[in-house]
């Protein structure tokens, strides 16, 4: 009887059943919003800098990248103009995704030209910038852009705060593929991270000047707690698949520390948020359900120290 549930007929079964539960669609929104915010403060940080002509320039017009991806086709119609236009595109279209103004179209366009920028400028395509493009594009099938909306605000539509849980069930897949690819990529590029070593690779990155933020030097006093540090971020990334399982939400909160620490010991520009901004698919509905138990928690005390209409009737009829 135990096998029959993981036969394909019953896998799809429960998948079906999953999919189709509800789903607070704001969550969705707000994964919308924190990830396209993340790229719009990160591109904002490029212009301020002034980076946009040297970084995204074709290298035939002056650019530093002597190597665009062959999937970079924009320059062609565009020619030294490229950068510029699709940095504009991305920052304007991100911008609007975040306010929920546009809709797929605009969501998609954005997409699109960002992703073009990567091909543009390979070396500055980091990989937290295909995951946030990744998860916008799975975003695209779900209603994300109706919830949480100031376009639908203007047009004096409803919110929209239900959904199927099908996309953020995806979204956790994706988020499981990308860790667990993570970790097996560290395994097979070194074994150090498993070995007990005088200098850990997690303190090695953690004081490179390039990246971290720590001091090397008071740091090599606590070499054991690098290396215990290096096997929690193997063991956590390679337990990425409970994300699907009831322990997902502890699995998360370790994550959300993970990340945290990553803000806090080195120079990734938006990869720590970027990685954030898609827990509310996992943290949303436990946060939700707890503030609500809280809120019926005190109402209910609220209701028990309230004089019943018995003891108000007694005291108004006692007598002066």
């Amino acid at each position: 009887m135990r096998a029959a549930r993981w036969t394909p007929a019953a896998l799809w079964r429960r998948w079906v059943v999953a999919a189709s539960a509800p789903f607070d669609a704001r969550l969705l929104g707000l994964v919308r919003i924190a990830a396209a915010l993340c790229i719009v403060v990160d591109l904002g940080l490029a212009g301020i800098l002034g980076l946009v002509d040297d970084l995204w320039t074709p290298f035939e017009q002056g650019g530093i990248s002597k190597i665009q991806d062959r999937s970079l086709w924009a320059d062609e119609y565009l020619g030294e103009a490229t950068g510029p236009v699709l940095y504009g595109v991305s920052l304007v279209g991100m911008v609007s995704v975040a306010l929920g103004i546009g809709g797929r179209p605009v969501q998609l366009l954005a997409i699109l030209a960002y992703a073009q920028l990567g091909h543009l400028y390979p070396p500055g395509d980091r990989g937290v910038d295909r995951i946030l493009r990744t998860a916008l594009l799975i975003l695209l099938f779900s209603r994300a852009h109706q919830s949480l909306s100031l376009g639908r605000w203007l047009r004096g539509r409803p919110q929209l705060t239900e959904a199927t849980a099908a996309v953020p069930w995806v979204l956790r897949l994706f988020l499981v593929d990308v860790y667990l690819s993570a970790g097996v990529s560290k395994l097979m590029t070194t074994s150090a991270w498993l070995e007990w070593r005088p200098w850990p690779v997690l303190y090695r990155i953690l004081a490179d000047p390039m990246a971290g933020r720590i001091d090397p030097v008071l740091a090599s006093e606590v070499m054991w707690l690098w290396t215990l540090g290096g096997f929690l971020t193997v063991a956590l990334e390679l337990s990425a698949p409970l994300l699907l399982t009831r322990w997902a939400v502890p699995w998360a909160l370790v994550g959300v520390g993970l990340h945290l620490g990553i803000a806090a010991t080195m120079h990734l520009g938006m990869f720590a948020w970027g990685m954030l901004s898609l827990y509310p698919v996992v943290l949303g509905p436990w946060a939700i359900r707890r503030l609500r138990e809280r809120r019926e928690r005190r109402e209910r005390e609220a209701a028990r120290e309230r004089p019943g209409p018995e003891a108000t009737d007694d005291a108004s009829a006692a007598p002066s």
